[in-house]
């Protein structure tokens, strides 16, 4: 049965070590989560990991490409480790690591689970990536609350907690943020349309460079609430204009105050570089609000 849901994306972030039974788990425990409990509440956790969602790309640092694409707008994680900390990355101790402070700093839910089931004893350069590790692990002790898992079942019951929690947190602040009284009237609030490109290049088979431009149509709320029913439509675009956006039939869903949503935006040669959108959303006291911006390509 279908029903309304607001989607969080959930960060998988683990060295290259974690067992590939450990990823697993971790996948099919959030799918019955969202079957059991995600339906009830509203909410679908959707598993993000570099290894599915990240896109080749120069230009800059690698961890930073992986920041931008995948990280930065994960609302939630979940850290993994077992015998490895992970190569540095120029900015952390390494990838993982890198990545739990990014999602720390912008105030987002992680959780750190510690694979601690027994293995033979560590030699080597092993034993010295245990201890970067540990030391690590143990820094990070100071401030979070890092919990270790030695069979499947501990790891179910440690993530089921967390999404528990984090989702309630979440909604929390949803729900605060509709009895939040605006302090003045504000010409700049509302649901805003905006076109977004990322360029990426690849090399072709015969070596040449080739540039792709990947473009998004954008909707920021900059509203002090949550906007709900977002949906958008296109005026005054010719009908063999190939301006169009990938998206699912039926209003948008959710946004929360001072998130984005973002959509493929498919254009060709030809297509116009300027089009009117106009935006209808619900904003947090049940008002029918509209929203109208050119986007600009």
């Amino acid at each position: 049965m279908a029903y309304p849901t607001l989607a969080l994306h959930l960060l998988i972030s683990a060295p290259g070590d974690v067992p590939i039974e450990d990823m697993a788990v971790i996948r099919k425990t959030i799918s019955q989560w969202n079957l059991n409990l995600g339906r009830h509440v509203g909410l679908t956790v959707l598993p993000v990991s570099w290894t599915e969602h990240a896109v080749a790309e120069f230009g800059e640092r690698p961890q930073a490409i992986l920041n931008q694409q995948i990280v930065e707008e994960a609302d939630l994680a979940v850290a993994l480790f077992y015998d490895r900390l992970g190569t540095p990355t120029g900015e952390a101790e390494s990838g993982t690591a890198e990545e739990i402070k990014v999602l720390v700093d912008a105030g987002k839910s992680v959780a750190v689970l510690v694979n601690s089931t027994p293995r033979p004893p560590l030699n080597g350069a092993a034993l010295g990536e245990r201890q970067r590790l540990n030391s690590y692990l143990e820094e990070l002790r100071k401030s979070a609350l890092v919990f270790e898992y030695a069979n499947e079942g501990v790891l179910v019951g440690h993530l089921n907690n967390f999404l528990s929690r984090a989702t309630a947190q979440f909604q929390q602040s949803v729900e605060a943020s509709k009895d939040e009284e605006p302090e003045g009237p504000d010409a700049f609030e509302g649901v805003w349309p905006r076109a977004e490109v990322r360029e990426s290049v690849k090399t072709d088979s015969k070596g040449r460079v080739r540039t792709q431009r990947h473009w998004s149509l954008v909707l920021h709320n900059t509203s002090r609430g949550p906007a709900s029913n977002v949906d958008f439509s296109f005026e005054n675009l010719p009908d063999d204009a190939l301006f169009r956006v990938h998206r699912g039939a039926g209003p948008l869903g959710t946004i929360p105050p001072g998130q984005e949503a973002r959509f493929p935006l498919l254009l060709a040669m030809g297509s116009p570089s300027a089009v009117d959108c106009v935006v209808t959303w619900t904003d947090a006291a049940g008002n029918a609000r509209q929203t109208r911006a050119t986007v600009r390509t």
